[in-house]
């Protein structure tokens, strides 16, 4: 992941300025853009508040020994420019760019695709120099995903992406991080990729964690795991200030057991 670091963090300091790109043409905007950059297989598409690009390329993904998919050598210089071109529109268009989506697959590898998600704000925010890289980073979502080969942006972004939306894949990301991060080095807890939504006024999140070299979890570990989660969710929801919730609910399938926290009671976690 240390290209992917690489180049994401070249591409953060865009320029700002008055709005040269206005929001009838933003989407033309960008495609000629990127084709002035050198990037002439981009597809782009704007919805009212979400601009997304597709790129395929060769080389921008690898397939790894294990089976796995990982970034390839064209990643890098592709994802300079394309983010960079993205930046430079984004921040100089009149248009209410809500989030932004990169979605990057590779003939040579159908049915992988690398996604990238950021909301405008925290980039807004990161220029300002009112968030540090590293944050700039955990609010980014960035994975790679399966699925049908040829899919194309209308498919895959067939609407706006809402903020809580947003919100519930932030979280399940960074608590899974947190839940690495605490139990996973020292061997307890095995953790895999949590799963988060939002639903009827709920942020749900599922916890995908399993015992390590015990044969089950102590009520102790049990408890710690949901304090951590919980914290992760109050501090995250505190810093974009969202009130626009109800309840957070947080699943651990593996136990059958789920813990619902009123938006009053995620204070004490702060």
């Amino acid at each position: 992941m240390l290209s992917i670091a690489v180049a994401l963090g070249l591409v953060l300091a865009g320029c700002s300025g008055k709005p040269t790109y206005p929001k009838e043409r933003l989407g033309e905007s960008l495609q000629q853009v990127l084709v002035d950059d050198g990037v002439s297989q981009a597809s782009v598409r704007f919805l009212d508040h979400t601009l997304a690009v597709q790129i395929a390329m060769p080389d921008a993904l690898q397939q790894e020994a294990d089976g796995s998919v990982g970034v390839g050598s064209a990643f890098g210089d592709l994802g300079i420019k394309v983010l960079s071109g993205i930046h430079r529109v984004v921040l100089s268009s009149d248009a209410d760019v809500r989030f932004y989506v990169l979605l990057i697959s590779d003939p040579n590898i159908p049915g992988a695709y690398l996604t990238l998600v950021r909301y405008v704000d925290d980039l807004r925010r990161f220029q300002a120099n009112m968030l540090e890289m590293g944050e700039m980073f955990a609010r980014t979502i960035l994975e790679l995903n399966a699925g049908p080969a040829g899919l194309t942006l209308e498919e895959y972004l067939p609407r706006d992406i809402r903020l809580e939306e947003f919100l519930s894949w932030q979280l399940a990301r960074r608590i899974q991080r947190a839940l690495v991060e605490e139990f996973q080095v020292a061997g307890a807890v095995e953790v895999g990729r949590c799963g988060g939504e939002f639903d009827n006024g709920e942020f749900i999140l599922t916890l995908n964690v399993a015992p390590g070299a015990e044969p089950a979890f102590s009520d102790a570990t049990v408890q710690q795991i949901f304090d951590t989660s919980s914290t992760v969710i109050a501090t995250v929801l505190s810093k974009y200030q969202f009130e626009g919730f109800q309840a957070v609910r947080l699943v651990l399938p593996t136990l059958g057991r789920n813990v619902v926290l009123p938006k009053t009671q995620l204070q004490a976690f702060r």
